[in-house]
């Protein structure tokens, strides 16, 4: 399908490792850069401190070449920042509160942009306070858009009224298989195996198509029509961290569906880049060559 704008609506903030390394992140900020990097144009949409931390966000941003229209600046908040820890390569996620991105406000430049055909990506995290979880609802419900929500549940900062919600507008829906389980649940059905609790969910919902990811078993993905299909992870070589791997995944499914590519090609390409992703630290890369060097593109 043909899109008039990409548009990707939530946190940007700085990933804090044990070693006190800092590496700008934020799961829409990630999807926004790596769609860039693949010579996409998505809009994103966000908020920063008055702060160096914000400062370096815009910096980044216009390097890649970035449209900075949606990236607000709070007078009193700080920049979103989280403490990275980790367990057997497991990444873990302290994420610091009251911070810029929860005050994303609904300004009039952002409901022009609901014109035409958008491909519209939002998370959960920034929805966690009121204030920008107005503006994502008022986005997230217009017309004449597909929806592609990563649920990344990150405890507290999540409820079932949420994803209630979410489910009503999303098309698309991204998961791993301890997010599969908690939908089920809140939509009050178990099932035996994830290929029957995938497809129930899909169904249930009237997704165009749900996403599983399974860390190094793979992915699948259950389409509103035809039978599951399934992607093998390849062998990482050279591991540094899982950090961001998914959301990679999730900027390689929105550029299939700009690209009209088969659901296969999709799926191939998609856990292939999480792979790479894993060879690197941190959520992006600074190569650009990064991107020139994925498969199928």
């Amino acid at each position: 399908m043909n899109y008039d704008r990409i548009q990707v609506f939530g946190e940007v903030l700085f990933d804090i490792f044990p070693d006190q390394s800092r590496v700008i992140g934020g799961a829409p900020f990630n999807v926004a850069r790596h769609l860039r990097g693949m010579s996409l144009d998505p809009f994103f949409v966000s908020r920063v401190g008055n702060d160096d931390a914000g400062q370096e966000v815009r910096l980044q941003m216009q390097e890649w070449g970035m449209d900075t229209g949606g990236l607000q600046v709070d007078p009193e908040k700080p920049t979103g920042r989280v403490l990275v820890k980790f367990h057997d390569n497991e990444p873990s996620y302290e994420i610091k509160e009251d911070a810029a991105f929860d005050r994303i406000e609904a300004v009039d430049s952002l409901e022009a942009l609901q014109v035409g055909r958008t491909l519209f990506y939002h998370g959960t995290l920034a929805a966690r306070s009121p204030r920008s979880s107005r503006t994502l609802y008022s986005l997230a419900k217009k017309s004449l858009q597909t929806v592609f929500c990563d649920i990344n549940l990150r405890d507290p900062w999540w409820s079932p009224e949420l994803i209630r919600d979410i489910l009503t507008w999303c098309n698309y829906l991204k998961v791993n298989l301890e997010e599969l389980d908690r939908v089920a649940g809140i939509l009050g059905f178990r099932e035996e195996g994830v290929e029957n609790m995938g497809r129930a969910v899909q169904e249930r919902c009237r997704l165009q198509g749900l996403v599983l990811t399974m860390g190094s078993r793979g992915a699948m993905f259950f389409p509103s029509e035809g039978r599951p299909l399934f992607a093998a992870a390849p062998e990482v070589h050279g591991f540094k961290d899982s950090v961001g791997a998914g959301d990679s995944f999730s900027a390689v499914f929105m550029l299939g569906l700009c690209r009209n590519w088969s659901w296969e090609r999709i799926m191939h390409s998609a856990v292939q880049t999480a792979a790479r992703l894993c060879t690197i630290q941190g959520a992006v890369p600074d190569d650009r060559g990064f991107y020139s060097r994925l498969v199928d593109y």
